[in-house]
């Protein structure tokens, strides 16, 4: 052995794990000297390092290149220990590359030419070698005795790799507590030992870790904080689809889409077929939880990454891709008794080989299908082989193990105890929502718990009465909302990436920009609503509160002389629960409304009158506008007209009926009524104490009548508000007054985002006032107008999960939000507030106000003040 070449590997080698571009750098250097001095062994190591440098790098093809002309300059200068060392490293490479069979070989040959601790570290890169083939038992050995040994000798640079591997290992097999162990002491060496990246990278492990165990918050933000220090090094096909499994559980399906996209375009780029398998199986996963057309595309993507994994004889994750192949299948409806078999098969097979949550998801997939075939008592086998997933997974493997037992248990008749499995499985679901700190989480990430409190609420309808059913509707609808909210503003990146975000729109409005400098501030704009986002993510959360449900008497109680009128969607069929007086009393009654299909395309099209009358397209008469209003009137009300009376309405939509104009309906017009997601959350909001404090009138620029819409109601107020109009309406000094006030007004133009709800947005002098800046508010106004177009909007996921300006707001503790569901005219809408805040000063309620002010409103404007709607208490 070369003395100057061994000074040469110290010296470089470990620079690599700390900062492979630095590390490229000295070799190149190195690999120069070498040659003009004519030291071989040393243009081995400096090969060597470049090779290894480039695999840091995640460039497959470059590593072979360096680690080929490093083997081949050692073997002919029967460098035999450096040879030996540099095929060690080349194994690697060469599983890179997808050929592990190739790369088996590789390091045996590697091992038979070295002797004690650089065996010991071939031994080590055996055992990584092994794991990706599927022999795991022998890999956990094989890190054992490599681990014993790195100790005895103080290698510390081989004990934290062979630490992280193991880590790793124990992550992908479910043992989280042994990983996060292993790879906490991997970090600490690492930075003990200066080496950064490495460091950085078994920080991108631990979120991982944080990942297999449902903590998604915690996982975000180690992959966050890897990445922030990992840049420098390239693009990570590995990282990216951990990022990509992560962002799927939540169903943040586009932001999981251009992850695998990037991921599979790394691999092209670096030639890691090792990992194009896995990218390929990540889509295929994405187009089937996309629905449609995707069961097709879903199938394709898992066969061709099985071919690969067949290609590469690796076992575990041909069963993977096969069990996705099957589970297209399943979701287009061709399913029968060999997919079932298959399914088990596959099921059972990734469990023997010690990867426990595919597996269990693989028995749980086939479960479901034999309750849909009817094989009852295949599938009570499938979820006993699959029990321990009900005890080990994450949440949301759980809760879906108690839909599959719920839905078995229906089938079979045993409806206590499906609905005992289902009430066990909500509360699971009801721990995982809390843990989800931001509104985006926790709502893209409830639907399979959704799907569960749809089925206890249709048994709790079938077979426990109305008032049983009003409660789980309770605990079933918008259970995000009822959680404590979060406030991601107070981030301060998040705080500064607004302001900003301010700017852009302001300097994109401003003026007419040429081509280029608008696209330049378009994808600025864009990355910093992508950076809010992400950083809101990470939002630590909380724990479930008590029960969201109400008890019966407390509800009817705070009620009084309203009646509560709340409608629920099951099996596309459109049900009333109605609570109403009676006989001195309260009861409760079931009435089934009808079909949804027919109202929701009588919804859309009052919409889209609206939309015409008020914007001036097509011509839209009022006719036609009370033709839609008059049907909608007729298929929901008439159902229940004997029930709901005329007196003051509490109603609790469902779907697409969460953005309709009730109060254009011809039966509710002039009558006193609100909005709200639940019962449960009228409740909350009703039953709140009062709260005392100025009130606060904010009139932007961006509303033609906005100032003057202010003006008029300061006027008019016995004691002086604060006014902020023109230029002074600023979103810093809006929130500032709003903050801790009694009564809050805004009146400026609105945009409803439906590409991304939370970044809908009033238009104040500065720019968008977001949901995301409202989170800064610590006591929001008891009661807020927002004066302005589509403010009342929301978007509707599974369970009722609404995100928008107004649920944003009832979650942050407003009463009362007066908003509207469509586009408004300035004029009119400027007289309607005058007369509401005449009545509110009158000493109406906000819900009684809006309707006197709508009955005395010009029937010529009705399209703009019918869209106002008052949501909350009321």
């Amino acid at each position: 052995m070369s003395t100057t070449a061994d000074e040469l590997a110290q010296r470089l080698l470990p620079i690599v794990m700390a900062d492979p571009v630095k590390a490229k750098t000295l070799a190149d250097a190195a690999l120069r000297d070498a040659e003009r001095a004519g030291d071989r062994a040393a243009q081995a190591v400096a090969l060597r390092t470049l090779g290894l440098a480039a695999r840091a790098r995640h460039d497959a093809a470059g590593a072979d290149q360096h680690l080929r002309a490093s083997i081949a300059i050692a073997r002919r200068h029967r460098l035999t220990q450096y040879e030996a060392e540099s095929r060690m490293s080349h194994a690697l490479i060469l599983d890179d590359l997808g050929r592990p069979t190739a790369a088996l070989r590789e390091i045996d040959r590697a091992m038979a030419e070295l002797q004690g601790q650089r065996r010991t570290r071939a031994s080590m890169q055996r055992a990584l070698i092994l794991r990706r083939l599927g022999f795991e038992r022998e890999a956990m050995e094989l890190y054992r005795d490599a681990l014993r040994a790195f100790r005895r000798s103080g290698d510390a640079v081989w004990e934290a790799r062979t630490l992280t591997n193991r880590g790793v290992l124990h992550g992908f097999r479910g043992n989280l507590r042994l990983a996060e162990a292993d790879l906490r002491a991997a970090q600490a060496l690492y930075n003990r030992l200066g080496m950064s990246t490495a460091a950085a990278q078994v920080e991108h492990n631990l979120g991982f870790v944080a990942a297999q165990a449902g903590d998604v918050p915690t996982a975000l933000a180690r992959y966050d904080r890897a990445h922030d220090r990992l840049w420098k090094t390239g693009v990570d096909a590995v990282s990216l689809l951990d990022r990509a499994e992560l962002l799927l559980s939540v169903r943040l399906l586009p932001e999981a889409g251009t992850a695998i996209r990037a991921a599979i375009a790394a691999c092209t780029d670096g030639h890691l077929d090792s990992v194009l398998g896995q990218a390929q199986l990540m889509m295929a996963r994405l187009a089937l939880l996309t629905g449609g057309s995707g069961t097709q595309e879903s199938r394709a993507a898992a066969a061709a990454a099985r071919k690969v994994f067949a290609r590469q004889k690796r076992a575990v994750w041909i069963a993977r891709a096969r069990v996705a192949e099957l589970a297209a299948v399943v979701a287009s409806g061709r399913a029968h008794r060999g997919t079932l078999r298959e399914l088990r098969t596959a099921g059972r097979a990734l469990i023997d080989a010690g990867w426990p949550h595919p597996g269990w998801e693989a028995l749980l997939d086939a479960a479901q299908l034999a309750v849909g075939l009817g094989e009852h008592g295949t599938a009570a086998d499938l979820l006993q082989e699959a029990a321990a997933a009900a005890k080990l997974g994450p949440a949301p493997l759980r809760v879906r193990w108690a839909h599959v037992r719920a839905r078995l248990e229906l089938a079979r008749g045993a409806t206590a105890e499906a609905a005992r499995v289902a009430t066990a499985g909500l509360r699971i679901a009801d721990e995982y929502r809390a843990s989800l700190g931001a509104t985006e989480l926790r709502v893209r990430g409830s639907v399979e718990a959704a799907a569960l409190a749809g089925l206890r609420l249709r048994l709790a309808l079938d077979h426990g009465g109305p008032r049983e059913a009003l409660t789980w509707a309770q605990r079933c609808r918008s259970a995000a909302l009822s959680l404590p909210p979060t406030h991601p503003s107070s981030d301060p990146v998040v705080a500064r990436a607004l302001t900003e975000l301010r700017r852009i729109t302001g300097e994109l409005a401003a003026a007419p920009a040429g081509p280029q400098r608008a696209g330049r501030l378009l994808r600025r704009q864009r990355s910093l609503e992508a950076e809010i986002r992400r950083r809101s993510w990470r939002v630590p959360g909380s724990r479930p509160g008590s029960r969201t449900d109400v008890p019966f008497a407390s509800l009817v109680a705070a009620l009084d002389r309203r009646v509560l009128f709340e409608l629920l969607a099951i099996d596309g069929v459109l049900h009333a629960l109605v609570v109403f007086p009676s006989g001195g009393g309260h009861r409760v009654a079931h009435r089934v409304v009808g079909p949804i299909a027919p109202v929701a395309t009588e919804l859309e099209h009052l919409r889209i009158a609206l939309s015409g009358q008020i914007l001036g397209h097509g011509g839209t008469s009022a006719e036609r506008v009370d033709r839609g209003a008059a049907a909608l009137d007729r298929l929901l009300l008439d159902p229940v007209a004997d029930l709901i009376g005329d007196g003051p309405l509490v109603l609790v939509p469902t779907g697409a009926l969460h953005a309709m104009p009730w109060t254009l309906l011809p039966r509710l017009r002039g009558r006193s009524m609100t909005v709200a997601p639940s019962a449960a959350i009228w409740w909350r909001v009703a039953t709140q104490p009062r709260a005392d404090g100025p009130m606060v009138l904010v009139g932007a620029p961006s509303a033609a009548q906005a100032a003057a819409e202010v003006a008029q109601i300061a006027a008019d107020q016995p004691v002086p508000p604060t006014v902020l109009a023109g230029e002074r309406a600023r979103v810093a000094p809006a929130l500032a007054a709003l903050d801790g006030a009694a009564i809050g007004h805004i009146a400026s133009h609105g945009e409803f985002r439906m590409d991304n709800p939370l970044f809908s947005f009033l238009l104040l002098a500065d720019g968008p006032l977001t949901v995301y800046d409202l989170s800064a508010l610590r006591r929001p106004p008891a009661l807020l107008v927002l004066s302005g177009c589509d403010t009342g909007l929301a978007e509707v996921h599974p369970g009722d999960e609404l995100m928008g300006l107004v649920a944003a707001l009832l979650n942050m503790g407003t009463a009362t939000v007066v908003a509207s569901t469509g586009p408004v005219d300035d004029g009119a809408t400027r007289l309607l507030m005058r007369d509401l805040y005449g009545h509110l000063g009158a000493g109406r309620s906000p819900a009684s106000a809006l309707a006197l002010a709508q009955a005395a409103a010009d029937p010529s404007v009705r399209a703009s003040t019918g869209s106002f709607v008052c949501f909350g208490a009321g």
